[in-house]
């Protein structure tokens, strides 16, 4: 490996690369126990979700990730969000919208458990100008990425990549 130079951070700003962000940790901020990033169960979150509770406010917003997205063509851009139930992806979509000024329909949902692979060849579709390692998800689970970066040609960001971008 050794003099291995990351091309991660040349990629996140070229404005030929389209770019894919997680939400929970990424575009939002991991901050909703009160004095820990979490406060529940899977199942207790999906239960208080359903209860019409957004958890997706202004306070989850993260100042230095909108600034970066104000930059870049929102055409560009997308998001792959894991949810439990229907009302966390509706609220994940508001936010993004609302926030980040990221399309609606730019904004794809899958199980907590499942892959996000199936979304990103489905987005590269949409670009079929650009190559393979122009297409970045940007996430904050390594596991996530790193099953991405084993099984497809995209690039992958962990989102401290953001930390002195």
């Amino acid at each position: 490996m050794g003099d291995i130079m990351s091309k991660i951070k040349e990629l996140l700003k070229d404005k030929n690369s389209v770019l894919v962000f997680d939400v929970d940790g990424v575009l939002a901020l991991l901050e909703f126990g009160e004095y820990n990033h979490y406060y529940a169960s899977d199942e207790d979150w999906d239960k208080f979700v359903n209860e019409n509770n957004n958890l997706y406010t202004t306070d989850k917003v993260s100042k230095k990730m909108q600034k970066f997205l104000n930059r870049v063509d929102k055409n560009r851009v997308y998001v792959i969000t894991a949810i439990g139930v229907n009302k966390e992806g509706e609220y994940k979509k508001e936010y993004v919208e609302k926030y980040y000024g990221i399309n609606s329909n730019n904004v794809y949902y899958v199980d907590r458990n499942t892959s996000k692979i199936d979304n990103l060849n489905e987005i590269k579709n949409k670009h079929p100008e650009i190559e393979d390692y122009q297409l970045i998800m940007i996430d904050d689970t390594p596991d996530v990425l790193t099953e991405i970066q084993n099984n497809t040609n995209y690039s992958t960001a962990h989102i401290s990549s953001f930390l002195d971008i």
